[in-house]
């Protein structure tokens, strides 16, 4: 037999131990750091690195070390002395002339960092259009230009230019072909002995120049009327007329003498 007057006390203590469990642990954290503080202005160097630092201190003198700015910005402006052209530069520099002055197309590119096989297949599209794809070194170049019709080009022409040399002009599938390879751009040319930028020089070598010669003269005729040709030519009309007149007029009284 149970105790029922003891029921009462036993489930107030289950109560109090139940609260009891339920109280949340009050820790404190503090963070540390292993062996103590770094030092970010004198940082410890170790051996290897020691070692490391002393081999790759170099051991030569620096010939600009008490230089100014002023000085290099002087060493900029002076010309570089020309170098003469051996005799293997002189034979391609003839051949680089001899593109210049017989094609009626010069194209400039700037060609970025591309594989020689991505190379190989524009030269190949470029061919099959009458389109010779070249590169020379820029002192070749720059020889070739100097004191020439072409020495407008000469800012254009770096180690990363090539040209593109045609008979013809045919701009519109230059720039299709150039716009397959994402790292080439015309950046100017020639056309017809005229160094242009790119925009112009892809502009004027779409034009029909007879189509605009057409329209030019047409353009002319309605300004001027459709008598322009005896308007231009009037005065000088009149003056052989009047000319022909003094002439008849002498001869008729050398007659009557």
């Amino acid at each position: 037999m149970y105790d029922l007057s003891k029921v009462p006390y036993i489930i107030a203590k289950q109560k109090d131990l139940f609260s009891l469990q339920l109280a949340p642990n009050q820790l404190l954290y503090q963070q540390k750091r292993y062996r103590g503080k770094i030092n970010i202005k004198k940082p410890k160097i170790y051996f290897k690195k020691r070692v490391l630092n002393e081999l790759l201190t170099p051991f030569f003198v620096n010939p600009n070390k008490d230089k100014s700015l002023e000085q290099f910005c002087i060493e900029s402006e002076e010309k570089e002395i020309e170098k003469p052209l051996g005799p293997y530069d002189q034979i391609i520099a003839r051949e680089v002339r001899n593109w210049f002055d017989n094609s009626k197309m010069v194209a400039c590119l700037h060609v970025n960092s591309i594989k020689e096989l991505d190379v190989f297949d524009i030269k190949v599209a470029l061919f099959k259009e009458n389109m010779h794809y070249k590169y020379y070194g820029t002192h070749i170049v720059n020889h070739v230009i100097k004191n020439s019709p072409y020495e407008a080009v000469a800012p254009l022409v770096s180690k990363c230019t090539s040209f593109v040399f045609s008979p013809v002009i045919n701009t519109v599938k230059l720039e299709k072909i150039i716009k397959k390879s994402k790292k080439m751009f015309v950046i100017g040319g020639v056309l017809e002995g005229l160094v242009l930028n790119s925009s112009d020089f892809l502009k004027y070598g779409q034009m029909d120049m007879v189509s605009v010669q057409l329209g030019l003269v047409q353009i002319l005729q309605n300004a001027g009327g459709l008598n322009l040709n005896g308007q231009l030519t009037h005065h000088q009309t009149m003056l052989v007329s009047r000319l022909k007149q003094i002439g008849a007029n002498e001869t008729i009284s050398d007659d009557k003498k």
